[in-house]
């Protein structure tokens, strides 16, 4: 574990600094790992700021020496030859660049998952002492870890096996930990987050969680409300200044859809406005915090660290989605703040008609969260899977059925699609029980609507089972009846005149017969009816089941008809 540790620790070094011709192997074998092919060694040179004539001399020298050339290259690369500084100087991110430039995107990639690892061990390894010492509980968080896929069974199982010793537990434990990292680096978010959820771990996860988030913000766009032109609480008389440093800024992936920004900005503007009425008379800062916390226990902890209004404000933020403010209405209603009721109804009169327009598919893949928050776990996540068509559907559709099934419990996160639409929500852990609850007192609505399977945490609630499974053996049977010989019936007689030989009752057997035959649909048709009374498909398979049903009873009827006019 140690080798792995040091061997990140060296990685790390192509990353953080600037690069020099020390590094010459480490950035060859960086570039070998990641497939990228010797022979575009020179097209390479030339985007990281090599001359041509430069470029020229070496293949000159080494003719046919791909490897050479390549070696020889970024060797004038990391000693900053001809224009290398006009584009990003000898480092990590200008050969990233480079080869992006080349369409050479695969191996730039790999380049960045490798960059992301070392990162993500980095910060890991910055707080490893601090967790070996302090981490509480350390069986309850490898329960959860393992539950959210994070460590193995059989990791737990060696934790569960150390008790009592704690500090046996937390070496087992962080071992693990740092090996999830090293095949996924986006696993120290969700330990991080895994933290957060026990009161003894709180500051150490939200640490973890902070630094995370200062080194993984890329790909976003910044976009600042009017929050950044206010001070903290303490200097709010002074409101005209900005500062920045003690905002959490709105994030924007660059990649959202400019229908949806509409969204964003209808949502800043709204809280910008409400904060303000807020800021002007505030409600005391113990009652809103302690009315927070009785609407969401989760928060309890968060809420113990904030210490001005401003950073409750924050928290209201954060847990609020574009199509769901209901913490923020509540505040606003209970501390009856009239003023601020306006904006919260104006937002929400223009959210509907804009989820009235947006066509579903304009919104696939985008994030509802209004700041860039940790990804939910799986125990805080409900999802739901509808078999509709992104075209077909507006957003309206989609927050009117998770409003109508799970009420003001669950919060939207994203809408994904592949052959059907998944649906992810929200909500706080503490909640799962009645969410549970609503959700399966709400069934029948949502499987009129195509559901076609429904989570909560780490349980299925509900799952369409394939009805052509149960169609198929019907299907056959009716099958094997149109393929039987005519002259089968004979042959039943025969068989039954055999039996009467024999002493048997031919009637009894024939009732015998039809009872089977009666169980056999009986089963067939209560199995049916358990899997979804509502289908069309059931209703079709049920009168299939029927016809099978009445037309070996007709033909048993005629068997009995034969035996009674040959006695």
């Amino acid at each position: 574990m140690a080798a792995k540790t040091s061997s990140c620790s060296s990685s790390l070094c192509l990353f953080s600094s600037p690069l020099t011709i020390d590094q010459l192997i480490d950035v060859l074998n960086l570039l070998e790992r990641c497939g990228f092919p010797q022979a575009r060694w020179y097209e390479l040179g030339l985007k990281l700021g090599l001359h041509k004539n430069t470029l020229d001399v070496l293949e000159a020298i080494f003719p046919r020496d791909i490897t050479r050339c390549l070696t020889e290259c970024l060797s004038k690369w990391l000693c900053r030859a001809d224009n290398v500084d006009s584009k990003g100087g000898a480092t990590f991110d200008s050969l990233s660049d480079a080869l992006k430039s080349m369409n050479e995107n695969a191996v730039a990639d790999k380049l960045d998952q490798k960059k992301h690892k070392a990162k993500a061990i980095d910060i890991f390894n910055t707080h490893h002492p601090l967790l070996s010492q302090s981490l509480s509980d350390p069986l309850s968080v490898a329960i959860m870890l393992q539950k959210e896929g994070v460590i193995t069974g059989q990791v737990l199982a060696s934790v569960e096996s150390a008790s009592p010793s704690v500090s046996i537990q937390r070496e087992i434990l962080l071992a693990a930990i740092i090996v999830a990292i090293h095949s996924k680096y986006s696993l120290l978010q969700t330990f991080a987050s895994v933290l957060c959820k026990f009161t003894g771990n709180i500051k150490l996860g939200t640490t973890i969680q902070r630094d995370y988030d200062k080194t993984f913000n890329d790909n976003t766009q910044m976009i600042l409300d009017d929050e950044t032109q206010e001070s903290s609480e303490s200097s709010s008389s002074d409101s005209n200044k900005s500062t920045p440093t003690n905002v959490a800024p709105l994030y924007i992936p660059q990649y959202k859809r400019q229908d949806f920004d509409v969204l964003y900005a209808k949502f800043a503007k709204m809280f910008s406005n409400v904060r303000k009425v807020v800021s002007k008379c505030p409600p005391p800062l113990e009652d809103l915090k302690m009315f927070i916390e009785d609407f969401d226990s989760d928060l309890e902890t968060e809420l113990s660290l904030i210490k001005n209004l401003q950073g409750v404000m924050r928290l209201i933020r954060k847990k609020c989605s574009l199509a769901n403010i209901v913490i923020l209405e509540a505040v606003v209603e209970h501390f009856e703040i009239d003023d601020a009721q306006k904006y919260i109804n104006d937002y929400k009169r223009e959210i509907d008609e804009s989820c009235c327009n947006l066509s579903v598919d304009l919104c696939l893949n985008q994030p509802f969260d209004v700041v860039r928050a940790s990804p939910p776990l799986k125990c805080e996540t409900a999802t739901y899977v509808l078999g509709w068509e992104a075209t077909e559907h507006k957003l309206k559709d989609v927050t009117d059925i998770v409003s109508k099934s799970s009420g003001k419990f669950v919060k939207l996160v994203d809408i994904k699609s592949t052959q059907s639409i998944t649906i992810t929500c929200s909500f706080p852990h503490s909640l799962t029980g009645a969410l549970i609850i609503k959700l399966s007192e709400n069934l029948e609505l949502l499987i009129k609507n195509g559901l076609m399977k429904l989570t909560v945490g780490y349980c299925t609630i509900w799952k369409k089972e394939n009805i052509q499974e149960i169609l198929e053996p019907l299907q056959e049977e009716v099958q094997e009846i149109k393929e039987q010989p005519h002259d089968l019936k004979e042959e039943r007689v025969a068989r039954l005149e055999e039996k009467e030989t024999g002493g048997a009752a031919p009637q009894s057997v024939i009732n015998q017969d039809i009872l089977s035959i009666d169980t056999s649909v009986t089963i067939i048709n209560r199995q049916l009816i358990k899997e979804n009374k509502t289908s069309k498909q059931l209703e079709e398979t049920l009168t299939t089941s029927y016809r099978i049903r009445r037309g070996i009873k007709m033909e048993i009827d005629h068997l009995q008809l034969l035996l009674t006019n040959k006695s």
